[in-house]
């Protein structure tokens, strides 16, 4: 049996297609099997790229995102990752948030992942509802 593609691949045709056609397959293939469309739209926007999001679409997330969650998906992020999240936020509760992550402790590297995957496609449900602007180059190519 020869095995062609992935997850990986079918992102990248589908981040090929326009975006209206896109939707179509992705509806489509939610309806056939829900968890492989789930993994398709989690490699087609990477939880990295949401910061090349505009700051209005940037806060949206970060106001709607459970703080734990964005405290685990900032969790050894790199810093320029980190700092635009942080940047949404008025100082004092910047602050604050930076005070909750340092008494974290220690994060499983799944639980980091998860809670990345659960931020990317909170960024799309918003983008549904016309409350968030997914970045231009955020789908991979």
């Amino acid at each position: 049996m020869i095995k062609l593609g992935g997850v990986a691949v079918a992102a990248g045709i589908l981040s090929h297609l326009k975006v209206t056609t896109a939707d179509e397959v992705a509806t489509d293939l939610k309806q056939r099997d829900q968890g492989l469309a789930q993994q398709i739209l989690d490699e087609m926007l990477p939880f990295e790229r949401l910061v090349q999001a505009d700051s209005r679409s940037l806060q949206t997330l970060v106001r709607e995102a459970e703080a734990q969650k964005l405290m685990l998906a900032l969790a050894g992020a790199a810093k320029d990752t980190r700092d635009a999240f942080l940047g949404c936020l008025s100082s004092r509760a910047r602050m604050h948030f930076i005070e909750e992550m340092s008494l974290m402790g220690p994060a499983r590297r799944s639980d980091v992942e998860e809670a990345r995957k659960c931020l990317s496609r909170l960024a799309r449900e918003l983008a549904d509802q016309d409350r968030f602007t997914l970045p231009v180059d955020g789908y991979i190519r």
